[in-house]
Order: C-alpha cells, then sequence, then structure tokens
C-alpha cells in the first residue's frame, strides 16, 4: 500500500458478532474482518480479546501502522469508560508502535451513521438486545441497552425467551398446546422433545447468543400467522414502541437497524404500530451495515462531515466488501 496513503479502521461490537472494515482516506473499503460476539456482559474477557484482536490483525496485514490513522469502535459498553479502556488496551496489544487515534463509543454510533452518515440523529437498534439513542452536538440521551438480565425488551434474546416459555408451559399442561409452534421450535434447535431444552440451552456456553436466535423461527411464525407467534412479536414491537417514545420528537427522522429489522414482517409490524400511534417522523433503514458506519464515524474529525466522495465511494464499494 502506497505510503503516502492514510487508512481507518471501523468496527461493529455486537452481542452475536463482530465486524471490521478498513477503508483509505477516501471512503474506499479495502478489507473485512468477521469476529464472534464482543459484548463484555456475555462472553468471557478472554474470548472478548480474542476476538476484537484477531479482527484487528486480519485487517492491518501488509499495512504499515504509520498509514493507520484512526479507529473507531461502535460496541455494546462503548459509553461505559472501563470498557473504553479495555478496548483501547487490547487494540494497542495487537498494534504495536501504533500512534493514530483510538474512538471507543457506544454501538448506537455506528447504526446511526449508517443511515445518517454523521453522528446525529436518532436510532432504535433491535438485535440480540435493544437501545435507543439519539445524539445533538455533544448532547446525547439513551433509552435503554440494560442487558438480558434486568432490560433488552423487544429483543431477539426477548422473543427468544418468550417463546421458550410458551413451549415449557404448553408442555407442563398450563397452557392450550400448539403443536406447530413446539415443533418448530425444536427443530430449529435440532431437538427431539421439551425437556431437552434444558440441557440445550443452559449448557450452551453462549446461552443468551442462542436463545436470541430463536426469534427467526418466531418470526417467520408470525408471518404465517400462527396465534402463538404473533402475540410474541406484537409483544416486542410494542416494548420498541416504548424505548423510541421518550426520544421520539428530538429528531424527525428514526434509524432503525439490527437483526430484526432484516425481516420485513418484523420490520413492517414495527412502522404499522408506529403509525397506529401517529408517530410521524421519517423512518430510515439503512442499506449500508454498522460497520460501514464505524468507517463513517471514523472518517469524521472534531468539526467535520464525510466529503460527497467518500460518501460515494462508501456506498460503491460496500457490497463488494462487507457484503462478502
Amino acid at each position: 500500500m502506497p505510503s503516502n496513503k492514510k487508512y481507518y479502521i471501523g468496527i461493529d461490537g455486537g452481542g452475536t458478532k463482530t465486524v471490521g472494515l478498513l477503508c483509505n482516506d477516501m471512503g474506499v473499503i479495502l478489507a473485512k474482518s468477521t469476529g464472534g460476539s464482543t459484548n463484555l456482559k456475555s462472553r468471557s474477557e478472554h474470548d472478548v480479546r480474542s476476538a476484537v484482536q484477531n479482527v484487528i490483525k486480519e485487517l492491518t496485514v501488509g499495512l504499515q501502522v504509520e498509514q493507520l490513522e484512526r479507529i473507531f469502535i461502535s460496541t455494546a459498553g462503548g459509553d461505559r469508560e472501563e470498557d473504553q479502556l479495555r478496548w483501547k488496551k487490547w487494540t494497542n496489544e495487537a498494534l504495536s508502535d501504533f500512534r493514530g487515534f483510538i474512538v471507543v463509543k457506544n454501538d448506537a454510533y455506528g447504526a446511526l451513521a449508517s443511515g445518517t452518515f454523521a453522528m446525529e440523529g436518532t436510532v432504535l437498534i433491535a438485535g440480540t438486545g435493544t437501545i435507543a439513542y439519539s445524539i445533538s452536538g455533544n448532547e446525547t440521551r439513551r433509552v435503554g441497552g440494560w442487558g438480558y438480565l434486568f432490560g433488552d425488551e423487544g429483543s431477539g434474546y426477548d422473543i427468544g425467551r418468550q417463546a421458550l416459555r410458551t413451549v415449557a408451559s404448553m408442555h407442563d399442561g398450563r397452557e392450550k398446546r400448539d403443536e406447530t409452534f413446539i415443533a418448530e421450535v425444536l427443530s430449529f434447535l435440532k431437538l427431539r422433545n421439551v425437556p431437552e431444552l434444558i440441557t440445550a440451552i443452559y449448557e450452551d456456553p453462549y446461552p443468551r447468543m442462542k436463545i436470541a436466535s430463536l426469534a427467526q423461527v418466531v418470526i417467520q411464525l408470525a408471518e404465517q400467522k400462527n396465534r402463538q407467534a404473533t402475540t410474541i412479536v406484537n409483544k416486542a414491537t410494542d416494548h420498541l414502541m416504548d424505548l423510541t417514545k421518550e426520544i421520539d420528537g428530538e429528531d424527525d427522522k428514526l434509524v432503525i437497524c439490527g437483526g430484526l429489522f432484516q425481516s420485513d414482517y418484523f420490520k413492517r409490524c414495527f412502522i404499522e404500530l408506529r403509525n397506529d400511534r401517529k408517530l410521524v417522523g421519517e423512518i430510515c433503514y439503512p442499506t449500508l451495515s454498522p460497520a460501514v458506519g464505524a468507517c463513517i464515524c471514523a472518517l469524521i474529525s472534531e468539526s467535520q462531515s464525510i466529503t460527497k466522495q467518500q460518501k460515494e465511494n462508501l456506498l460503491s464499494t460496500h457490497q463488494t466488501i462487507d457484503g462478502s
């Protein structure tokens, strides 16, 4: 790589996976690396450290460290000082002699920038967990993001947990059996009967991720008009309304992203409920990933936004690299 070029890394650290992208100063995305979850509240510090360092090392193969200008890390917990210090320490360990800037922020930053091309606006993330976040200048406002033990309402984890509770209740006879619902949940987990759920979930090394993955089958069943699944999905979208209503109105556009919104059906349910409640702000569903959003944040300096050329290059190169 030419020595006069400057390069930037954007990392999106999620509850399910971590994606890192390398771009040059013109916004051309050059490389991608993917690792496991880097959520410190659901994985061990050793596993998170290993995952992030592997992503960084893979992205910088053949790159002279002095060419790297800035690393922007957008991750769950990124607004907590203790987590920021750990991420910066691990990054420096992976890149000896790095003298550039390391910025660690909440995962809302990359998600927001993927829709607005700026670090301004309002975003709702509904993936493994949930959070609503608003950024205006130096002012930030967050609702949710409390984690799976006493938060994450309306998330993939919340939907999966409700599905497991429903199956258990049906098996006990506390609730009317829905054979289709039970069969689809068991099939998704590759189990033969309901009691096997205990071992499959409690002995899984990452039960939170496994539970969250069940949102896929619940949403599919809801789209097929299954009553139990529809009830669970409706509760989830209602919870998401609760997250956004405290922030709604601070910006006329709401960026929505995360794994749940990859389902057209779930997205439609959310938008219909929003319309029913007379929330008229524009919905923005990014075509770029939060990892590209993290690259956008890396390119933005304290007082500038990305250029028109950088935006065009990000849009034209993300499908080749980020979509791989």
